[in-house]
């Protein structure tokens, strides 16, 4: 009796498990966002929500892909290449479509020597699965285009035989549809004596500043230029998600890089600029959805 109570309750757990599975993983054909090479043969899958690793260089001295982790609905593509078109042609064809979409590249390489080695052409495999950077002449390309409003992590790699491609749909805001400058800061702080800046991401979990912060750091740069007498608090926030000592670290962590790229890109005098981290403590929307938590991860700054 007991173990055919054993038995039914692991057949049990294996069905949920299998319909949860089901439930989390669908098979799609394709994406809005980018069109099937002429001639290609495949299909793909889609998660409602995970985290993948996006390849943004490659360590030639470790010998290991570099990845930076983006969550979000997830869409992975595979296709079948025409066999009487390079890898150089179908990639092009690609790139043109994602660059007069708006494409922002991050990282991108070709061949042997730029993404890999000869020896090394599964390190992309064996970061996130990828199947296409397999041969010489491998190309490859990783960055983020504005869909729907929202940031979307792409990811195309052409090989001899396929095509893999990755999209990331985040439900962070496309911080490059909102421009930031100097007079809008200083508007800001006229008003209300703080404002936030806009245009400041962090790699996830971290301090790290992107590149593609660049636009907001040089208009902090100008407000101070134009402003010889103002000094600042750079002050981090986080969302409600995670421990309250983590979040409070991770805030004044955000706002200490904020401060440095100031100084050592432009040379601020380290007088003007304080940094601290609030954490989820001011929250500027409600926690409870994922557009208002996006809205609470920022860093502000105030009129000392």
């Amino acid at each position: 009796m007991i173990r055919a109570i054993a038995a039914c309750l692991t057949l049990a757990l294996i069905l949920a498990a299998t319909a949860t599975a089901v439930l989390a993983q669908q098979s799609v054909s394709g994406h809005p966002l980018i069109t099937p090479y002429e001639g290609s043969q495949g299909d793909g899958e889609f998660w409602q929500f995970d985290e993948y690793a996006l390849v943004t260089g490659f360590d030639f001295e470790a010998r290991a892909a570099i990845t930076r982790p983006v969550q979000g609905r997830v869409t992975r593509l595979d296709y079948d290449n025409p066999d009487d078109r390079s890898e150089l042609e179908i990639f092009t064809n690609y790139r043109e479509a994602l660059d007069a979409a708006g494409y922002e590249a991050i990282w991108s390489c070709a061949r042997d020597g730029s993404c890999t080695t000869g020896s090394t052409r599964n390190a992309f495999y064996q970061a996130n699965g990828m199947r296409a950077i397999n041969g010489p002449n491998s190309h490859y390309t990783a960055g983020t285009l504005s869909y729907d409003g929202r940031l979307a992590y792409i990811a195309v790699g052409v090989g001899r035989h396929t095509t893999s491609i990755v999209i990331v749909e985040t439900d962070e805001m496309d911080r490059g549809m909102v421009t930031v400058s100097a007079e809008a800061l200083a508007a800001g702080l006229d008003a209300d004596g703080h404002v936030r800046v806009d245009g400041l991401l962090f790699a996830h979990d971290s301090d790290t500043l992107l590149p593609e912060s660049q636009v907001a750091l040089e208009a902090l740069r100008d407000l101070l230029a134009a402003r010889p007498n103002l000094s600042l608090y750079v002050v981090g926030h986080t969302d409600m998600t995670g421990r309250l000592t983590y979040n409070m670290s991770l805030s004044d962590r955000r706002a200490a890089s904020v401060v440095t790229a100031l100084v050592e890109q432009f040379g601020i005098d380290t007088e003007r600029l304080v940094s601290a981290g609030v954490g989820p403590l001011a929250p500027e929307a409600s926690n409870g959805t994922e557009d208002g938590r996006a809205r609470n991860r920022r860093v502000e700054i105030v009129a000392r």
